[in-house]
């Protein structure tokens, strides 16, 4: 039986975010392993997470639910809010509003670029609450839900162990 756990409101992350990620500074850095659990902050969410060194960024496979248009966003007047689906391996699911920050173009395997709108999450991690932007992308095709990439790495002072996997719960006391 597929457990589905909709939510019935929708989790808008960008109000919902604590400010403590932006200014927690870890000291000691936190050896991970290369596939590792991650927690949506505010969301309630466990995700399969790839750590990878070779990304800058992270990205996170998302269903777009409504957007407004890129070529809108220059525009002060318009709506920036995205609603977007996120979901798991085992069929639990969240409904999340946040706000674009930016898009960004990402070169394809065709040398074609496609452009994804690139959102600020919090993402706990080995017990480190990280926040830093995102890009919401189609990776069903992917092995892994999430990519946490080098800057969300750096921010959380995480060193990969290329040798393991799962070493960590992702529960955080902000969670």
């Amino acid at each position: 039986m597929m457990k589905t756990c909709v939510a019935s409101a929708i989790f808008a992350i960008a109000g919902s975010l604590s400010a403590s990620a932006d200014t927690v500074d870890y000291d000691e850095p936190l050896s991970l392993g290369w596939l590792e659990h991650v927690r949506i902050v505010g969301a309630d969410i466990k995700l399969d997470a790839k750590l990878d060194t070779g990304a800058k960024t992270a990205s996170i496979d998302a269903e777009i639910i409504s957007s407004p248009e890129q070529d809108d966003f220059e525009d002060e007047d318009k709506d920036r809010t995205i609603v977007f689906k996120v979901a798991n391996e085992d069929g639990d699911e969240r409904t999340i509003e946040a706000e674009i920050v930016r898009w960004v173009g990402i070169k394809t395997k065709d040398d074609d670029v496609t452009y994804r709108p690139v959102i600020e999450m919090e993402f706990c991690l080995g017990g480190r609450i990280i926040k830093d932007e995102v890009n919401l992308s189609d990776r069903s095709h992917f092995n892994y839900p999430t990519l946490i990439g080098r800057n969300m790495l750096e921010r959380g002072r995480i060193i990969v162990d290329a040798g393991d996997i799962y070493t960590n719960k992702p529960r955080c006391s902000d969670d």
